[in-house]
């Protein structure tokens, strides 16, 4: 499992944003979970190693479970929802 500032650097640069801590980048992901969707979705569709929805899917649930707690339980729905619209669009 990622260390907390692994987890920070990461949620940095997918959102480009500098957050100060883990709580700042948590607050942001509550307020706009689309943004860390559509982040997610770019990134499996950037990936070498996804070639079809399921390896997207499972590649975006591997990140989410890396992300772990940065990720508020409250947006983690609302971030696998728009995912999965998202994924929709990709068959």
């Amino acid at each position: 499992m990622p260390t907390d500032e692994i987890r920070l650097t990461q949620l940095r640069r997918m959102l480009a944003e500098p957050f100060a801590d883990l709580g700042e980048a948590g607050a942001a992901i509550a307020g706009d979970p689309l943004r860390l969707a559509q982040a997610l979705v770019a990134e499996a569709a950037a990936s070498d190693d996804v070639s079809s929805v399921e390896s997207a899917r499972a590649y975006i649930e591997a990140r989410l479970e890396a992300l772990g707690e940065a990720v508020p339980g409250e947006a983690a729905e609302a971030v696998n929802e728009a995912v999965e619209a998202a994924l929709t669009g990709w068959a």
